[in-house]
């Protein structure tokens, strides 16, 4: 009996069975791999390649030279969002039974717009970070309502993510109608894949002098490639997914590796294999390497310098993670700067933490700062983490410059900034003085347009302390203009002092932020 003439393929119903494995057990695969791609492209235009961000590249690293090698089979087996669309087709073919067919050049031309999604995402996003599409992912929607074991939580994703969710109705409409919407004309992975697969040696090969007038291949490939002209497949477009072997009548389609026919069942097993294996082992050898170096600085705090914005010490603080869950972390300080930040507990799923984690703490010590990006596809987990690290930032941030006159100079006890920031004044209106008194919180423009934050402590109708909540300048330049200017403002009883050569932006950020704030408590 020819291959083609079996009612049930078992190739066919393998691949079924993957798809439904990896959708239940790596649904984020997909979205790993795209922000690994990312990294790599970050690391390279900004050159700064180095190990912090191999957690950032399990996925990539596992998929992207196997399918140079063998072709996409990622995308035919093991992607989840590619596998959910398989899913819908099904269904729709069983209650619409017709599918939607667009001619061979329609679908030609719409082929090129997942190349034009890749440019916009690594030009308006990675490049520049324009967050107005950050609300608009799809498959970071996908990848939270996918999540297997827990009911999707479709009411925080409409109040966080609506346009995302927008979009994935969408794709989930027209997947019912044309097969593979998303992966033929939208997938910015799928452009990336198409162009590494060219490289590959495994290629599907139909000898057109053996093949009858059918179609059968043709009309049943899941990316709409025109196999009827083809005596082997070299497009990039192929997924590998073998539906023209499995329904071709007179058994003329073969698959092949280096020339040689190789059973297509035992490929694509072995292949998928490769990429988990290679996943695994990967993703064990980063979380042991991570354990390894973690290192947990038990001490209360160290005398304080004039100069420091942090006491010395280890202190923990917590924050809102993925649908509310808390992640609680530790965050070590010495000499004034974050040193190290290690995982107390979180309540995340573990691959979006585990993505996220490496990625923003390495960022948020590197640049002294939590306004640091978040992960692709790990948006909840990394702004959790953020704030969790604000949080004990703000319980180790002590107050520096005084007026001599301030009652409370000797008073300035860690987390006193954050109980007090509010932008209303606190206290009774000043007696004299040409402020009321109370705590005001102001925001100044500092180094490149980042935002600088503090808050301004009146007393006594006199400019008393200048705290500082956030900044995203260069820490050497920042510490510089922030010893000075504040020292001259609170003499001065004026935002409008002399900036500090050499970090006249940070300079002019600290006067904006404390001129916004007094604003405020002008009496």
């Amino acid at each position: 009996m020819k291959k083609g003439n079996k009612k049930f393929s078992i190739l066919q119903i393998s691949r079924l069975l993957l798809q439904i494995v990896f959708f239940i057990f790596l649904p984020t695969l997909y979205i790993g791999a795209l922000n690994g791609v990312k990294q790599i492209y970050l690391a390279v235009i900004h050159q700064n390649i180095s190990a912090d961000v191999l957690p950032q590249l399990i996925e990539v690293i596992a998929i992207i030279p196997v399918t140079i090698i063998f072709g996409r089979f990622f995308c035919g087996w093991m992607c989840g969002f590619g596998s959910f669309s398989d899913f819908v087709y099904r269904v729709s073919r069983k209650i619409f039974k017709n599918k939607l067919k667009l001619n061979e050049q329609a679908d030609a031309w719409m082929k090129v717009m997942k190349y034009v999604v890749l440019a916009v995402l690594i030009v308006a996003v990675w490049s520049f970070n324009i967050t107005v599409f950050s609300t608009a992912s799809p498959w970071d929607v996908f990848g939270m309502l996918a999540t297997v074991g827990k009911a999707p939580d479709f009411s925080y994703v409409i109040s966080n993510l609506a346009a995302g969710f927008a979009v994935l109705l969408v794709i989930i409409a027209a997947s019912a109608v044309i097969e593979r919407f998303f992966c033929r004309y939208l997938c910015p992975m799928g452009a990336i894949f198409a162009i590494a697969s060219k490289l590959r040696i495994a290629k599907i090969k139909k000898p057109s002098a053996q093949c009858g007038g059918c179609r059968m291949c043709t009309n049943n490939c899941a990316m709409g490639i025109p196999l009827y002209k083809m005596d082997v497949v070299n497009s990039g477009e192929c997924i590998n997914c073998m539906k023209c072997i499995s329904v071709c009548p007179r058994g003329n389609t073969d698959f092949t590796v280096a020339r040689n026919d190789i059973r297509p069942l035992i490929a694509g097993v072995a292949t998928v294999a490769a990429m988990t294996g290679i996943y695994y082992t990967g993703d064990l050898t980063v979380n042991a390497a991570e354990i390894a170096t973690t290192t947990t600085i038990n001490q209360t705090s160290s005398p304080v310098s004039s100069n420091q914005l942090y006491k010395d010490g280890t202190y923990q603080g917590s924050g809102s993670g993925f649908r509310g869950a808390t992640t609680t972390v530790s965050v070590t300080f010495k000499n004034d700067k974050i040193t190290d930040i290690s995982t107390v507990s979180y309540g995340d799923d573990a691959p979006f933490y585990n993505r996220s984690y490496s990625a923003v703490t390495q960022e948020i010590i590197s640049s002294q700062s939590v306004g640091v990006d978040a992960v692709s596809g790990a948006t909840f987990s990394s702004n959790g983490i953020m704030q969790a690290v604000s949080d004990a930032m703000d319980k180790a941030k002590i107050v520096v410059y005084t007026s001599p006159s301030s009652q409370s100079s000797g008073d300035s006890s860690s987390g006193s900034s954050s109980a007090q920031s509010s932008s209303s004044a606190k206290g009774d209106t000043a007696t004299s003085g040409k402020y009321k008194d109370g705590t005001y919180q102001g925001s100044g423009t500092g180094f490149r347009g980042s935002t600088t934050t503090v808050s301004v402590v009146v007393s006594n109708g006199e400019i008393t302390t200048i705290d500082v909540d956030s900044y995203r300048d260069d820490t050497r330049f920042f510490k510089r203009a922030y010893s000075a200017v504040s020292q001259e403002i609170i003499s001065s009883q004026s935002a409008n002092v002399d900036a500090v050569s050499g970090a006249t932006f940070s300079s002019n950020g600290i006067m904006q932020a404390v001129e916004n704030a007094l604003s405020n408590a002008a009496a």
